[in-house]
C-alpha cells in the first residue's frame, strides 16, 4: 500500500504546473504544484523539479524552501527537498530565477557595431566590398528578426522561451561569424548565386478519422529541422512553433473537419537547401596554392593525397547541386553536401598546417645559415682575442720591461740624428736656390732715374 501511494504521489509531481510569470525586469518566476493526493493522512513528499537547462545555480535568485542540486545522469539541475503536506493540500513553489531567454538589443548592437567594423576592412577594395556588404547586411537582417520575435512575445514568456531555444543554436553561428575579423573578406571572395527567391512546397494531408461524426482535429506537424519561422513564406493558417526535445520547429493547427473529411496543405518555404556552390572555388584556390608551395617538402606525398581527396568531394559536390529533385531528396542532398563540405574544409586547414610547418622549416634552415655565418666571425674573434691575451696578460718581468724603454729611447734618438742629418745637408745645397759648384753673382743697385 506504502508503494501505491509513493507511485500515485510522484505520477502526480509528473504533472506540475510550471508557469513562467515576470516578476521584475531580468527575472522570472517559475511557480511549481505539488499535490498530496491522500484523504486522510499528512505526508512528507519529496518535491523536485528539473529546472530548464539553460539555468545555472548562480542564475537562481531564490529557491525558498528547496535547494539546487546536479544531476550527474541528465546533466541538468534541479530543485527538491522533503515538504509536509496535509491530506488533499496542494503547495505553490515559486522559484525566482534570471530571465536568460533573451538576446538583449545591448548584445545584438554590439555585434551590429563589431560587424560593422569587419566591414571597414574591406571596405577600400572594390573587388571585395559589394559581397562583403551583402553578407553583413544578411546577418544583420537575422539579428533583426530574432529581436523583433522576442519583442512581440514579451507578454508570452512560454512563446519567448520556444523562440529563444529555436534561435539559441542560429545566434551562436552569427556571434562566431562576426567575432571573426577574416569573416566577411572570405565570404566576399564567394558570389551570389541569385537563388534568393526559390522556394520549395510540402505537402500535408489530414483527415477525420470518423466517418460518422464531425472532430474537431488537432494536427500536428513538425518541419526540418533547418527550418525557422522567418523561412515559411505560406503558413496555410499555421501556428509555428518549436519542440525543444526535437530541435525542431512544427505547425500546429486546431479545425472541425467533416465526417471523413480530408484537407490538403500546400506550405511554402523559402529553398534554404541549395548549397552554395560558389563558396568552393576559393577553397579549391587555397589547397592548389598550398600543395604547389609544398611539392619538394617531405609532406609532399600526405598532402598530395588529401588535395586528390577534397577535389572528388568538390565534383560531387557541384554534380550533385544541379538536379532536379523532389523536396525529401533535395533535402538530402543539401544535409550530404554540407558534410561534404566540411570534410573539405577540414582537408583545406590540414594542408595548410602543414604548409606552414613546410615555411617554418625553411626559415629555420635560412636562419641556421645566418648563424653559422655569425658563430665563424664569433671564432675568428675569438682567436684574435686569444692573441691579445697571449700578448698583454702575460706578465712581463722588470728587466724586460727596461730593455723595452731603452731600445724605444735609442730608436728614437738614431732616427731623430739621421733626420736632422739630411735636413741640414739638403738646406745647404739648396739655399736659395743655389746648385752646388755654381758661382754667386752680385746684383747691381738700380740706378736713379735723371731729371730733365
Amino acid at each position: 500500500m506504502r508503494n501505491y501511494n509513493f507511485i500515485k504521489i510522484y505520477l502526480l509531481l509528473l504533472l506540475l504546473l510550471i508557469r513562467p510569470a515576470v516578476v521584475s525586469a531580468g527575472e522570472l518566476s517559475l511557480n511549481l504544484i505539488a499535490i498530496n493526493p491522500s484523504e486522510t493522512e499528512t505526508k512528507e513528499i519529496d518535491v523536485k523539479y528539473y529546472l530548464p537547462k539553460e539555468l545555472e545555480p548562480s542564475d537562481v535568485i531564490d529557491s525558498g524552501q528547496l535547494r539546487v542540486d546536479y544531476d550527474v545522469d541528465r546533466a541538468v539541475y534541479y530543485v527538491s527537498g522533503k515538504v509536509t503536506f496535509s491530506p488533499k493540500e496542494s503547495k505553490t513553489f515559486k522559484i525566482r530565477v534570471n530571465d536568460v531567454w533573451m538576446i538583449t538589443p545591448e548584445e545584438i548592437a554590439v555585434l551590429k557595431q563589431n560587424m560593422n567594423g569587419n566591414l571597414s576592412l574591406v571596405e577600400k577594395n572594390p573587388d571585395l566590398y559589394p559581397n562583403a556588404k551583402r553578407e553583413s547586411d544578411k546577418l544583420a537582417e537575422q539579428l533583426d528578426i530574432i529581436l523583433t520575435q522576442q519583442q512581440s512575445y514579451s507578454e508570452n514568456i512560454e512563446r519567448r522561451i520556444e523562440q529563444y531555444r529555436a534561435y539559441a543554436g542560429i545566434v551562436e553561428k552569427i556571434r562566431k561569424k562576426i567575432y571573426d575579423p577574416n569573416f566577411l573578406e572570405k565570404e566576399a571572395q564567394t558570389e551570389d548565386d541569385g537563388d534568393a527567391g526559390k522556394t520549395v512546397k510540402l505537402v500535408l494531408e489530414v483527415q477525420n478519422p470518423s466517418k460518422e461524426e464531425e472532430k474537431t482535429v488537432k494536427h500536428k506537424h513538425f518541419l526540418p529541422e533547418e527550418v525557422r519561422e522567418e523561412d515559411i513564406v505560406d503558413k496555410q493558417g499555421f501556428d509555428v512553433r518549436f519542440d525543444e526535445k526535437k530541435n525542431k520547429s512544427y505547425l500546429s493547427k486546431e479545425e472541425l473537419f467533416k465526417p471523413a473529411e480530408s484537407k490538403k496543405y500546400e506550405i511554402v518555404i523559402k529553398d534554404i537547401w541549395r548549397f552554395p556552390v560558389a563558396k568552393l572555388d576559393p577553397m579549391e584556390k587555397r589547397a592548389e596554392a598550398a600543395i604547389e608551395e609544398m611539392k619538394d617538402s617531405a609532406y609532399a606525398e600526405s598532402g598530395q593525397y588529401l588535395y586528390e581527396s577534397l577535389i572528388k568531394q568538390l565534383k560531387l559536390i557541384r554534380d550533385t547541386q544541379d538536379q532536379n529533385l523532389p523536396p525529401d531528396q533535395h533535402i538530402g542532398i543539401f544535409r550530404t553536401n554540407q558534410k561534404r563540405y566540411e570534410d573539405v574544409k577540414q582537408s583545406v586547414e590540414r594542408l595548410e598546417q602543414m604548409l606552414a610547418i613546410v615555411r617554418a622549416k625553411k626559415l629555420e634552415e635560412l636562419e641556421g645559415s645566418k648563424v653559422k655565418n655569425i658563430l665563424k666571425r664569433l671564432q675568428a674573434l675569438r682567436g684574435l682575442q686569444a692573441l691579445s691575451e697571449a700578448i698583454f696578460k702575460k706578465g712581463i718581468s722588470v728587466t724586460m720591461t727596461w730593455r723595452i724603454i731603452f731600445g724605444c729611447i735609442i730608436f728614437i734618438a738614431v732616427f731623430t740624428t739621421a733626420h736632422f742629418i739630411i735636413w741640414s745637408r739638403r738646406s745647404g745645397r739648396m739655399a736659395d736656390g743655389i746648385k752646388p759648384g755654381e758661382e754667386i753673382k752680385v746684383v747691381p743697385k738700380p740706378e736713379p732715374p735723371k731729371k730733365a
